[in-house]
């Protein structure tokens, strides 16, 4: 006996077992997103890595797209589960400034309802043993569901909480914190300082992993290189993030610009697109390298599968988030893939890190000449890349392993399984 996919939606069928079987507790991931992003891989981790035997995972997914896709292949049980639509309480005002956004504020209170009618409808259904829940909304209306159904929750959280607009994000997260989750798990110690003091004694840390074994030194970049254009001796400096204004690739170009002045074999490479209704951004950014006079020097890859890959074929991987970052996956790649860093000095990029202050160079968050300053010496000093960049692994190997973090996980969700909340 075994499983049987079902083609249409890639969720697994269970065929009947054996009465005397013991049946695996089955969990029910709620992501909040189709398209492909560090919360996403964050889910494949997860659903990959427990232990088959003891947990049955199905990964509910708004609507195809990449991530299913990505699932489809992996070999994840999952569905699609269509949600309203959800607006977004805030937008850009350049690159700099963020305003409030009063209606989708309305639209959204209404939308969470609304879906978490729905999503109690849909875990009626699958009758999970518990559920997880990945992305700010998600959390809210997958909570309302599960509890009304008596479900054990887990919030899955991994960004910060915005303090913008005197505090209003960080209090209504903080009164459903404290309501709605049976437990809450955060990526990071930094994030788990966000959760009210009336929830942490249901909240634990699980920092990201990445496998170490997989993105390791010494993979060959050259076909990479062929690919865009670029030499073999070409110093390229890469970024691997989505685009968006708080991940920081304009304060990135500017900096190149000013390392490109003095280094001919200078080459900006920037993997990942614009998500989640970013495409401006995204534009805006192309017209900075056209001004700039660098649409030679600057390559744009889009989304790529082959991360591996694009970080083998770098010498410096530069990364320019100004706020909300908590253990970026991508960040942890490039540290276990034995590239020199240099970033902006975040908690959330920090924290990765360590007390071993030589793992990577931090910057003062948003100056774009010592950032400039530094990628043009780090270009020009092999030695110190060499030195950072056995640092940086050193680090990746000792602190993001990818079996650890699961297992820890995986020891939560037997907890709340066994005594539910």
């Amino acid at each position: 006996m075994g499983d049987r996919r079902d083609k249409t939606d890639g969720s697994t069928l269970t065929l009947p077992q054996p009465s005397d079987a013991r049946r695996p507790h089955k969990l029910v991931i709620l992501e909040s997103s189709s398209s492909v992003a560090g919360v996403q891989q964050t889910t494949m981790d997860i659903a990959l890595g427990l232990d088959p035997s003891r947990w049955e995972t199905l990964v509910a997914i708004p609507r195809e797209g990449d991530f299913s896709g990505q699932c489809q292949a992996a070999g994840l049980a999952w569905k699609i589960f269509p949600r309203p639509r959800m607006l977004s309480t805030s937008f850009w005002t350049g690159n700099k400034r963020k305003l409030p956004n009063p209606f989708a504020w309305v639209w959204n209170v209404a939308a969470i309802f609304v879906a978490a009618s729905r999503t109690a409808g849909f875990l009626r259904r699958e009758r999970p043993d518990v559920v997880m829940t990945k992305g700010l909304v998600c959390h809210f209306y997958g909570g309302l569901a599960s509890k009304k159904l008596g479900i054990p929750c887990i919030w899955h959280t991994e960004d910060f909480v915005s303090e913008r607009f005197g505090g209003i994000y960080r209090f209504v997260f903080g009164q459903f914190a404290i309501r709605l989750p049976s437990h809450i798990v955060t990526i990071s110690r930094s994030l788990f300082r966000q959760v009210p003091p009336a929830a942490k004694t249901r909240a634990s840390v699980a920092t990201n992993g990445i496998d170490t074994r997989l993105f390791r030194p010494g993979r060959c970049g050259s076909k990479i290189r062929e690919e865009f254009g670029l030499a073999a001796d070409a110093m390229v400096i890469g970024n691997v993030s989505r685009l968006t204004p708080w991940k920081g690739q304009h304060l990135l170009i500017e900096a190149f610009a000013r390392v490109a002045q003095n280094n001919d074999r200078a080459h900006l490479v920037l993997v990942g697109a614009a998500l989640f209704g970013g495409v401006s951004y995204e534009r805006n950014l192309r017209g900075q390298v056209a001004r700039l006079g660098l649409s030679n020097r600057v390559t744009f890859t889009g989304n790529r599968n082959d991360v591996r890959d694009l970080l083998a074929a770098m010498d410096i991987f530069a990364y320019t988030a100004v706020e909300k970052d908590a253990w970026p996956l991508s960040l942890l790649q490039a540290m276990s893939s034995g590239l020199p860093v240099i970033a902006f000095d975040i908690e959330g990029v920090r924290d990765p890190m360590g007390p071993d202050v030589q793992s990577m160079q931090l910057i003062p968050v948003g100056d774009v000449k010592v950032f400039s300053d530094s990628l043009a010496l780090l270009a020009g000093d092999a030695a110190r890349r060499k030195m950072l960049g056995e640092a940086a692994r050193e680090r990746a190997v000792q602190a993001c392993d990818i079996e650890a973090r699961v297992k820890r996980i995986e020891g939560i969700l037997a907890g709340l399984v066994r005594s539910p909340a």
